[in-house]
């Protein structure tokens, strides 16, 4: 079986990014020159860091009074700095829409995956947002949050931003390709930018991480379809992991995978359905087995049928349940939880929206354009077999999933290979192999993204590997 992305997926899908990065500013008068640690690879600032202004803050400003005023001073320059480069972009004070843009109860709600039509404008621009789960910017929080806060040098301050890309139509997945080069080479141009200077504690990392959202127009997800992706991914997510830096596979507080860090991987009796226990027969066995091979079904993950209480569900808050991050219900490697109402009371429900998308969180930071949309290309065609597929046809597609899985010499490119990605994206994940990406994330090693205007930057100097590599 062969279903590309070209046929009716192709025409309905919409898609968005986000990506976060942290940039190096110099605190106004600061005169000593940045001196990096020991050890580091990295011979030189790659961009002269920008001085904030010197009326910027004053004596009286605490600590999150300033931090709030760096954001906006940069965050508006960031932006003005894309849209003279054609990306028309804004800074927002927030990456989901505010209080005021929640639908009101009486209006008509929009369709699940109505991505690019919903009545939330701010996913009709681009946007610089802060992000705030890589600096602290809470004065309520009481300094939880600046255990992960990245440390710099006397004078010197970090940023966490994120770029939030406008609603996308996959049809035009070219000029989106266009747009997402001109946005990473300004970041990289213009400052000293980092993805990997964050650092990790027990059970939260302030690294970076590049997330996409998939929606479709004029129709809706129904929750065959979403129960679909969770199957598939429940099955491939960790050889597809193999694509990503290893250390985003112990990212629980944020994206846990599926298998590792949910509710429904650890079986936690507090947060998953009580009927898990008992999952018993429905309609639900029908879908079930029109959809799933029967060894996918009789899978056991710690000595239970999880894939059951996948099909088992009957709600998408079942599904969020069952998907969320133990402790508190946060959002899995595979997010569903912007198919619930904005107004829904669900624990996990940070956003007070409803952008009717499904969320794939799994690929590390990166500002590298060539990358970030081959992962895009890759979960395309997660998304379009999920969706197109005649139920006999995604039972047998299935199983050659299960087995490319199950076999122990069995590689990620074959995966790719079953998933229907072009040659041409799956040899991109040669090039940035997980070694390299790990060794990206090492900020002893790669602390700053060279300009990639620049011939000599770092990756020149490597053996065997050319800087087209590092871009």
């Amino acid at each position: 079986m062969a279903i590309s992305a070209a046929g009716k997926f192709r025409d309905t899908a919409t898609f968005g990014f986000e990506l976060e990065f942290l940039m190096l500013f110099r605190g106004s008068g600061t005169t000593d020159p940045l001196r990096l640690e020991k050890g580091e690879q990295q011979r030189r600032v790659p961009h002269p860091i920008q001085e904030e202004p010197g009326d910027l803050t004053d004596d009286g400003d605490g600590p999150h009074e300033v931090h709030t005023k760096r954001l906006q001073y940069f965050g508006r320059e960031i932006a003005k700095k894309l849209t003279d480069a054609g990306i028309i972009t804004s800074y927002r004070r927030r990456a989901h829409p505010e209080d005021v843009e929640i639908p009101e109860s009486e209006d008509e709600e929009p369709g699940l995956g109505d991505f690019d039509e919903f009545r939330y404008s701010s996913y009709k621009q681009n946007a610089i947002v802060p992000e705030e789960t890589m600096i602290w910017t809470d004065p309520a929080a009481n300094g939880r949050r600046m255990t992960v806060k990245p440390e710099a040098q006397a004078g010197y301050f970090w940023l966490g931003l994120e770029f939030v890309s406008k609603a996308h139509k996959y049809r035009d997945f070219d000029i989106a390709k266009s747009d997402l080069d001109t946005v990473c080479k300004v970041l990289r141009a213009n400052y000293a930018v980092s993805i990997n200077v964050g650092k990790d504690t027990a059970d939260r990392s302030s690294r970076c991480a590049t997330h996409v959202h998939w929606g479709i127009s004029g129709a809706e997800y129904d929750l065959v379809t979403v129960k679909r992706i969770l199957t598939l991914m429940w099955v491939a997510e960790e050889k597809l992991m193999r694509l990503h830096a290893t250390w985003r596979q112990d990212a629980t507080k944020y994206a846990a995978l599926l298998q590792k860090g949910t509710n429904m991987a650890t079986a936690c009796p507090l947060t998953c359905p009580d009927w898990t226990n008992k999952p018993g027969t429905g309609n639900w066995v029908r879908e079930m087995d029109q959809n799933v091979p029967p060894k996918v079904q009789r899978s056991l993950h710690r000595e239970q049928p999880k894939i059951r209480w996948l099909w088992r569900a009957e709600t998408v808050s079942d599904l969020a349940s069952l998907v969320g991050e133990v402790t508190k219900l946060r959002r899995a490697s595979v997010a569903i939880t912007e198919l619930l109402p904005a107004t829904s009371n669900f624990i996990g429900k940070v956003r007070r929206s409803q952008l009717n998308t499904i969320e794939f969180r799994h690929m590390q930071g990166s500002l590298n354009p060539t990358l970030i949309a081959a992962w895009i290309e890759v979960t395309a065609e997660i998304m379009c077999r999920c969706i197109e597929s005649p139920p006999e046809d995604f039972s047998s597609f299935m199983t050659d999933v299960a087995d490319c899985v199950a076999d122990e010499n069995g590689t990620e490119q074959e995966l790719l290979s079953k998933l229907g990605v072009r040659r041409e994206a799956c040899l991109i994940f040669r090039d940035f192999n997980q070694q390299q990406l790990d060794e990206e994330a090492n900020p002893m090693i790669s602390r700053f993204l060279p300009d990639p205007y620049d011939g000599r930057d770092r990756g020149a100097s490597r053996a065997g590997r050319s800087p087209s590599h590092d871009r």
